[in-house]
């Protein structure tokens, strides 16, 4: 639906736009026929008639920005967007012979923490922030949905929490609500706790609809492995989602 009512506003502006430039050529041209009549009351009243058409013009030209920067949230108050994905559907696997259980000891009591810390942006990355709109506090992101090639409507196809070597490059799927226009926005790779991929930068899109993040690197960097990616908007941490790598990465490891 962002796509569709994107497309929808962009047009209306566009054909407003050209409107508006058409009325400012025929007043214009009133003016410039004003300047060659001979008599003053008709030259006066010609004038006048050229000036009134330029403000028509400027009239449309003000409602084709008003409508640019207004209807599209306007819109969305209305039809608001899934925050949740549709997921492909992967195979089902046949089921195997279950082995009888053994006698299996009793497990300890395992502490629980008393709180999960929350991600947080270093200042070294904070710094490279370039927008100054104030974010939403209320925008959302879905959970990330991974996989290694999206669909024109940016689905992922053959999505996963596992995927196996060769990887090119990695896409981080979601749905989000709530969004502004120009706020920043950031993204964070990591494989065991190491950034390895980041992209920070002022939101071009609406204020809901889906989008992705990806990370692409030399096939030879992609290591099996434990990895992450976490979406702050502003300074504010908004998701976090993992997946793995497995597999033989070809590169021998030497021994000590």
């Amino acid at each position: 639906m962002d796509l569709d009512i994107r497309a929808g506003v962009t047009a209306i502006v566009v054909v407003l736009i050209f409107l508006a430039l058409l009325i400012f050529i025929r007043a214009f041209t009133q003016f410039k026929e004003a300047r060659n009549l001979r008599y003053f009351a008709k030259r006066k009243e010609k004038q006048r008639s050229a000036f009134s058409v330029l403000l028509f013009a400027i009239a449309i030209l003000v409602v084709a920005l008003l409508f640019n920067s207004k209807a599209e949230p306007v819109i969305y108050r209305v039809y608001i967007p899934s925050p949740t994905l549709t997921l492909t559907p992967t195979n089902t696997l046949t089921p195997t012979i279950t082995i009888t259980p053994t006698a299996t000891t009793i497990p300890s009591a395992t502490p629980v923490p008393l709180f999960t810390p929350t991600p947080f942006l270093s200042v070294i990355i904070s710094s490279q922030f370039t927008s100054e709109t104030t974010p939403n506090p209320d925008a959302l992101f879905s959970p990330l949905v991974f996989s290694k090639n999206l669909d024109e409507n940016y689905q992922p196809i053959e999505s996963g929490e596992e995927f196996g070597l060769p990887v090119d490059v990695m896409y981080a799927a979601f749905s989000y609500d709530g969004m502004l226009r120009g706020v920043q926005w950031t993204a964070l790779w990591f494989r065991e706790g190491e950034l390895i991929c980041m992209e920070t930068l002022p939101w071009n899109g609406g204020s809901g609809g889906y989008g992705y993040s990806e990370c692409q690197q030399d096939a030879d960097k992609w290591q099996p492995g434990n990895y992450s990616v976490q979406i702050f908007v502003g300074e504010t941490w908004k998701q976090t989602g993992t997946f793995r790598i497995v597999g033989n990465s070809g590169i021998e490891t030497p021994q000590p």
